[in-house]
């Protein structure tokens, strides 16, 4: 006969072999375009719709009321609120930490 000899089908744990190979394939090539191909796309869209120049005023404006707030919950336990929500002072000659900011002080 002709065509394709698949007499080794007939060995045991063959087909098992066969099937599973055949589907890490399909699975493989699957997770490869939705998981990575689609969902790069989709994480450049996200991140490219963000407006920079906006956030980083956002960020300037309450990155000092936010370090204090930190600094204050670190101190005393208490977290004073979200939002911009001024702390009460550190009593004076408290060291304050060095950390890093996002937005650099010119």
């Amino acid at each position: 006969s002709s065509g394709i000899n698949a007499e080794w089908l007939l060995r045991p744990g063959a087909k098992g072999i066969a099937l599973s190979l055949g589907a890490a394939s399909i699975s493989g090539a699957l997770f490869a375009y939705y998981g990575i191909y689609k969902h790069h796309i989709w994480w450049m869209k996200y991140w490219g719709n963000f407006d920079h120049e906006a956030r980083k005023e956002r960020i300037s404006v309450n990155e000092d009321v936010y370090f204090q707030k930190w600094e204050y919950w670190w101190r005393t336990g208490e977290w004073v609120g979200n939002g911009h929500v001024v702390p009460p002072a550190l009593p004076l000659g408290t060291a304050l930490g060095a950390h890093p900011r996002l937005i650099r002080k010119e």
